[in-house]
């Protein structure tokens, strides 16, 4: 007698849930381990230079600045623990959140211009020097353009709309920055629109116009600082003296270049640098990476180039493999902000480009920056354990089925994410 069948037993097979991704497999570690060597690196730099400038040039206790910088990586490492866990979902998800955050920002600007021009003064900081807007108005530039570039640029009629909206909101930010005045930030922040532009797959017409109006404007900027900015006319000329004859250079650029000549290939030692003491003005902030090369030698400084390196190529790579767009653009972006700010720091003190006053993340001192580029990297991080979970919990990207059958006298592989037809 044959067993009565139960509705359960012919019901369709459920297809299995997917396998829950432990937390640590989904972590990036190369990564991980580049942020944390950055910010080893840096802080050793920061200790050096901050007890040098606190001692010879403030009334602060020796240690002032370095305990300070202690609060300020703790402060960084929860945003980035914050931003990592939380994730860029919520970008896509509420944009209307990513436009509060900007309007924030800008908001936060204009408080700064009108104390200025209130109080007769000119400044970058508010709360009494603990925050500077300019910092975080370069990644939410890039944060709020990611997100209108993957969400907004489909319904532009034609490529000139679209330029015209990605300038219109990348110019609020560059004026409100250069009123303050900073002319280099206001300028990063011109270049990151135009960035942010190209790595979403600008026409080739907005890229030939953004290249002329970038013509342009040094055409017409560079001469006009001689009234408007007296020290950038000063920066190229030291700059360009420096490309002909560098014996002959004099001010900032001469000092950052003796200190690599006095520190040789091995350096002369951590903390053991005179320049910082009485010839380079910032040690700790601007001039860090010539403490560096008189400290730690052309070696030390070449680990510190590399080392940005390899942020930038895992950046890159975890930007690559990434199949979300936003997730890209933000990946990018970020990465390509924070690398071309430490290149235009260093190549700045060797004079290979001008003077721009860029900070050198993670080297310069200052909480803003600290905590803007820590934050921004735990969203890189959530991007890269984000496609690293949906890869895993697909079977990898290089799963496939092998059949090992000998009907045809070889063995079979379907191709990578393809599953093998039965029977094939």
């Amino acid at each position: 007698m044959r067993p009565r069948r139960t509705p359960a037993d012919t019901a369709p097979a459920q297809p299995a849930a997917a396998p829950r991704v432990p937390w640590w497999a989904a972590v990036d570690w190369p990564l991980l381990l580049i942020i944390l060597a950055l910010l080893v690196e840096g802080s050793v730099a920061v200790y050096s230079t901050s007890v040098a400038f606190a001692v010879t040039r403030t009334d602060k206790p020796a240690f002032y600045f370095v305990t300070r910088h202690g609060v300020f990586v703790a402060v960084g490492l929860l945003f980035m623990l914050v931003t990592w866990r939380v994730g860029y979902g919520p970008l896509r998800a509420r944009p209307r959140l990513v436009a509060l955050l900007a309007g924030g920002v800008l908001a936060a600007l204009l408080v700064l211009l009108v104390r200025n021009r209130l109080a007769g003064v000119t400044g970058r900081t508010l709360l009494g020097g603990s925050l500077q807007p300019a910092e975080f108005a370069k990644p939410v530039l890039i944060v709020y353009l990611a997100v209108w570039l993957t969400t907004r640029r489909r319904d532009m009629a034609n490529w000139r709309h679209e330029l015209a909206s990605v300038g219109a909101i990348t110019g609020v930010f560059a004026l409100l920055v250069l009123l303050q005045p900073d002319l280099s930030a206001a300028a990063t922040i011109f270049a990151l629109g135009m960035m942010m532009l190209f790595l979403a797959g600008a026409h080739p017409k907005q890229m030939l116009f953004a290249v002329v109006v970038a013509v342009v404007v040094l055409a017409v900027g560079v001469p006009a600082m001689r009234w408007v900015y007296p020290v950038g006319v000063t920066r190229f000329r030291d700059f360009w003296i420096a490309l002909q004859a560098p014996a002959q250079v004099e001010g900032h650029l001469r000092e950052a270049i003796w200190a690599f000549l006095r520190g040789g290939w091995l350096g002369v030692g951590i903390g053991e640098g005179q320049s910082k003491f009485y010839y380079l003005p910032l040690p700790h902030t601007d001039s860090v990476f010539a403490v560096i090369g008189e400290e730690w030698g052309v070696v030390g400084a070449a680990v510190v180039v590399a080392t940005f390196g390899l942020l930038l190529w895992r950046g890159l790579q975890v930007a690559a493999d990434t199949p979300d767009p936003l997730g890209r653009l933000v990946a990018g972006g970020l990465v390509l902000w924070l690398v071309g700010e430490a290149v235009l720091n260093m190549a700045g003190i060797v004079g290979l480009l001008p003077e721009a006053g860029n900070v050198m993340p993670f080297f310069s001192y200052g909480g803003s920056n600290l905590t803007v580029t820590l934050a921004a990297l735990g969203l890189v991080l959530s991007v890269a354990g984000e496609a690293r979970r949906t890869r895993l919990e697909q079977g990898g990207p290089n799963r496939a089925v092998v059949d090992l059958r000998r009907g045809h006298r070889r063995r079979r592989v379907s191709r990578a994410g393809r599953v093998a037809a039965p029977g094939a």
